[in-house]
């Protein structure tokens, strides 16, 4: 996928584990391939036990990840949400790639072709163009009457984001890339070094997440740093600045305009998430981590002035 080459991450493919654990006739494998010969849903138990498989590995859990073609029930979907949870993750975003039957039909057919090394012929010939244009139709059907509970699921807790599935592939993919740029949370972006100096001089901790729009991993830390500035100012609100272990300033900064800041603080790779203490770097984390990893920081730092 376009989108896990852009943000280096990797892809996962539902169809693809399917494959490749049938391939290899692993027990998982065995059990799925009498449904895919048949082309009909494998159980949510099989499914979601190859998911977890997938995001136990180091490559998924340290870059994160773009998934395609899962979840296909709402069983698998709130699950999937349940394995995200357990991992320390935040919910998924999702993106519903919605297209005109007919655009869909002939990209499919053309897939099809290809993938029967026919692309070379006449796509005139009628009687092949026929009952692929029938199959297909019926398999599309069937997919949006299947999909539609999840599309609901999702649509419910207002994680679905509708993106326009007419155009080119670059198109989509462009559109897929911004939804994360566009996105603000609780965590204020600072513009520059000497705004981070300033916070140094001014607040006991402080916590700054290095961002950068190339650098897919921190679209999984980026949410985490939001959530843990939303958390720390609703217990200052509670508790009162002077009270508790959670006070911090959480910012974010813009890695690639502010490389000097990575090369000052000797930053190893991204994403990174520093912690200051009274103005000196206590701890960097890098790489994706738990939410509480981030927030058990936080709390150490604080416990430091009693």
């Amino acid at each position: 996928m376009a989108l896990s080459r852009r943000w280096h991450v990797p892809g996962v493919f539902a169809g693809e584990l399917l494959t490749e654990a049938i391939i290899q006739a692993s027990a998982l494998g065995i059990k799925a391939r009498a449904y895919v010969e048949e082309k009909t849903l494998v159980p949510d138990e099989v499914m979601m036990k190859l998911m977890q498989k997938r995001f136990e590995q180091p490559d998924v859990m340290l870059k994160g990840w773009v998934l395609a073609g899962f979840p296909r029930t709402t069983v698998q979907a709130e699950a999937f949400d349940a394995l995200l949870e357990k991992f320390g993750l935040e919910a998924a975003k999702v993106a519903s790639l919605e297209a005109m039957t007919g655009i869909l039909i002939s990209r499919l057919a053309a897939q099809n072709l290809a993938d029967q090394n026919l692309a070379d012929q006449n796509l005139a010939d009628q009687n092949n163009l026929r009952v692929s244009v029938s199959e297909i139709r019926q398999r599309l059907t069937c997919y949006q009457e299947e999909i539609a509970p999840v599309v609901e699921y999702y649509q419910q807790q207002d994680r679905l984001i509708k993106v326009n599935g007419n155009r080119s592939a670059a198109e989509v993919t462009n559109e897929l890339s911004r939804i994360e740029e566009e996105e603000t949370g609780a965590a204020r972006f600072i513009q520059d070094e000497a705004t981070l100096n300033l916070l140094l001089e001014q607040a006991s901790v402080v916590v700054v997440d290095c961002v950068a729009s190339w650098c897919g991993p921190c679209k999984l830390v980026s949410p985490l740093i939001d959530r843990l500035a939303a958390d720390v100012d609703e217990a200052v609100q509670e508790r009162g600045q002077g009270d508790g272990g959670d006070r911090a300033t959480v910012v974010k900064l813009d890695f690639d305009n502010n490389r000097q800041v990575a090369k000052r603080f000797g930053l190893k790779g991204m994403p990174s998430v520093m912690f200051f203490k009274n103005g000196e770097l206590q701890k960097t984390l890098t790489g994706v981590k738990t939410y509480q990893i981030y927030r058990d920081v936080v709390a150490a730092l604080n416990r430091s002035d009693d």
